[in-house]
């Protein structure tokens, strides 16, 4: 069922929210634009998300990107993390990619990059995160792969959109009129039931019990991949461990290995690599090392670390151990 919506910022000034109620299904609220400046938040946006949250209306938030390297895209995502800490969202935080002179004079490698460092940072937060541009943009500008990966809301003011790839919500005017706001509006169609996939994913501070066991960051041994987030069919990994980049909650296969090595799921995961760590130990012996911090030194646990650090065939040579004994001191032996 198609949702009606309104995205607002300063320039609808003061706001009966009350009234607007009675016309709308959501709201996208501008949170801020740029970098993390308090003078570049947006002056209505606590108003308008203390007024959507006190009268039940869902709605999400956008940030307006002036971004030109990663850098300053991280300084954005730390801009609507500040703002947005306190608020329940049942919509989407979207990253507004539109600004001709300092985004879009960028390669579309450099805004590709500019974009998923942002996603990242709001996604390791457990934000639900989308794209918003123009459909010229879209197709000019945001042309990476990496956009697939995001949920995108996509402007163009015309009966049709005309967009052959995947999106969540068209904003169809920049005319609109909506009682209990005094200016012109944006309008919006919503084609995905966003309440429930970030309510019942816990996503933008939503809890559920039911997330995800591991994190980004973890580095975990697994025994197969799947293509995507939710494909079926399992496939043979090229390594058997790597670290969690991306987690979306809810997706049959969760958790995205590297930038591209694969999704795995709870049940492929065989457990989280930890690391043994002997920096004081000034010996030569690599059983030894292992003793002195209480680890089982048999020749069997040895043979399964080696195998673990890229050993295979472990006989007990000396190469190996000093190997294996270098990686112990630097605190980077896989157990």
């Amino acid at each position: 069922m198609v949702k009606h919506g309104i995205d607002v910022s300063k320039f609808q000034g003061l706001i009966d929210w009350q009234e607007v109620k009675k016309h709308i299904d959501f709201a996208i609220i501008r949170c801020g634009y740029g970098s993390n400046l308090e003078s570049q938040d947006d002056p209505y946006f606590k108003r308008n998300a203390d007024e959507c949250t006190r009268l039940k209306i869902p709605f999400g938030v956008y940030l307006y990107s002036y971004a030109t390297n990663e850098r300053e895209a991280l300084s954005e995502a730390e801009h609507v993390l500040r703002l947005v800490k306190d608020y329940q969202m049942a919509y989407p935080v979207y990253y507004d990619l539109e600004d001709n002179n300092t985004t879009g004079r960028q390669s579309n490698q450099t805004i590709a990059n500019i974009a998923q460092t942002f996603a990242q940072r709001l996604e390791q937060e457990g934000y639900y995160v989308g794209m918003y541009a123009s459909l010229f943009w879209f197709r000019t500008k945001l042309t990476s792969p990496i956009f697939n990966e995001y949920t995108k809301w996509i402007a163009r003011y015309n009966d049709e959109l005309n967009y052959d790839g995947e999106y969540g919500m068209w904003q169809y005017s920049a005319t609109g009129n909506v009682l209990g706001i005094d200016t012109m509006v944006d309008l919006n169609y919503a084609y995905k039931d966003f309440p429930q996939i970030i309510e019942e994913g816990g996503y933008n501070n939503f809890s559920n019990t039911n997330l995800t066991r591991y994190k980004i960051g973890d580095e975990v041994e697994f025994h197969h991949v799947f293509l995507t987030s939710e494909s079926t069919q399992p496939l043979m990994p090229y390594r058997h461990f790597g670290i969690i980049t991306r987690i979306v909650q809810g997706a049959r296969n969760p958790y995205l290995i590297g930038q591209d090595a694969g999704w795995v799921n709870d049940q492929v995961i065989e457990r989280k690599i930890r690391y043994l760590s002997a920096p004081d130990y000034t010996g030569n012996s690599f059983t030894d090392a292992l003793r002195s911090i209480q680890e089982d030194a048999s020749f069997a646990n040895r043979t399964k670390l080696a195998k673990l650090n890229g050993i295979e065939n472990y006989t007990g040579s000396q190469r190996q151990n000093d190997e294996l004994l270098r990686l112990l001191k630097e605190g980077k032996l896989r157990t």
